[in-house]
C-alpha cells in the first residue's frame, strides 16, 4: 500500500503539469483565433483602392478625351496629395473615349501601367490581368473585359467598351 501511495503521489504533480499546460494552450489556440478572424484582410483592401484609382483615373482620362476634341489618345497627369505632378503617360484611347486595350493579356498589363503607374502587386502578390472576349463569351461586344486579380481571393473588372470598374471580390 505504501508503493501505491507514493506512486500517487509522484502522479498528481504530473497530472496538474498536464492540466496546466492544456488550459494554458487552449486560451493561447483561442487568442490567436481570435485576433486572425478580427484582422481585416488587407489584399481585398488593396485591390479596393486600387480599383477606384482606377476608375477615377479612367473617368478623368475620358472627360480629358472630351474636353481635347476626341484625341486618339490621352496624356494622364497625375498628383500626389501635396498637389505636385508624379507621372505623365500616354493612354490609348477608344472611339467611345474609354481607355482602351489591345484585346489581349499583354493589353490589360498595359492598360494597367498606363492608367494606375504602379507595379502589378499587392503586399507581395503579383496581381494577374486576364482578357474576356464579349463577343466568345456573351455574343455581345460591349462586355469585353479587362480582369485584375489576385492568384486567390480578390479581384475588379474593367469593361473595355463602357469605361466601367466592377468591384466584383472586393
Amino acid at each position: 500500500m505504501n508503493n501505491n501511495e507514493s506512486s500517487e503521489e509522484r502522479l498528481r504533480p504530473l497530472l496538474l503539469n498536464l492540466v496546466v499546460v492544456l488550459v494554458v494552450f487552449i486560451l493561447m489556440a483561442s487568442l490567436v483565433s481570435y485576433f486572425y478572424r478580427s484582422e481585416p484582410d488587407l489584399k481585398k483592401i488593396a485591390m479596393s483602392t486600387l480599383a477606384d484609382n482606377f476608375a477615377k483615373s479612367v473617368v478623368n482620362a475620358h472627360w480629358q478625351w472630351q474636353a481635347e476634341g476626341n484625341p486618339p489618345r490621352v496624356l494622364l497627369v497625375q498628383y500626389n496629395a501635396e498637389g505636385k505632378e508624379v507621372n505623365r503617360s500616354p493612354i490609348p484611347m477608344s472611339h467611345l473615349g474609354w481607355p482602351k486595350a489591345t484585346p489581349d493579356k499583354h493589353g490589360c498589363e498595359q492598360l494597367w501601367r498606363a492608367v494606375l503607374d504602379v507595379p502589378m502587386t499587392v503586399n507581395n502578390f503579383h496581381v494577374i490581368a486576364e482578357y474576356y472576349d464579349g463577343v466568345h463569351n456573351s455574343g455581345d461586344a460591349l462586355e469585353s473585359m479587362c480582369r485584375y486579380r489576385l492568384p486567390t481571393g480578390p479581384y475588379f473588372d474593367y469593361k473595355i467598351y463602357t469605361g466601367k470598374v466592377l468591384k466584383t471580390n472586393v
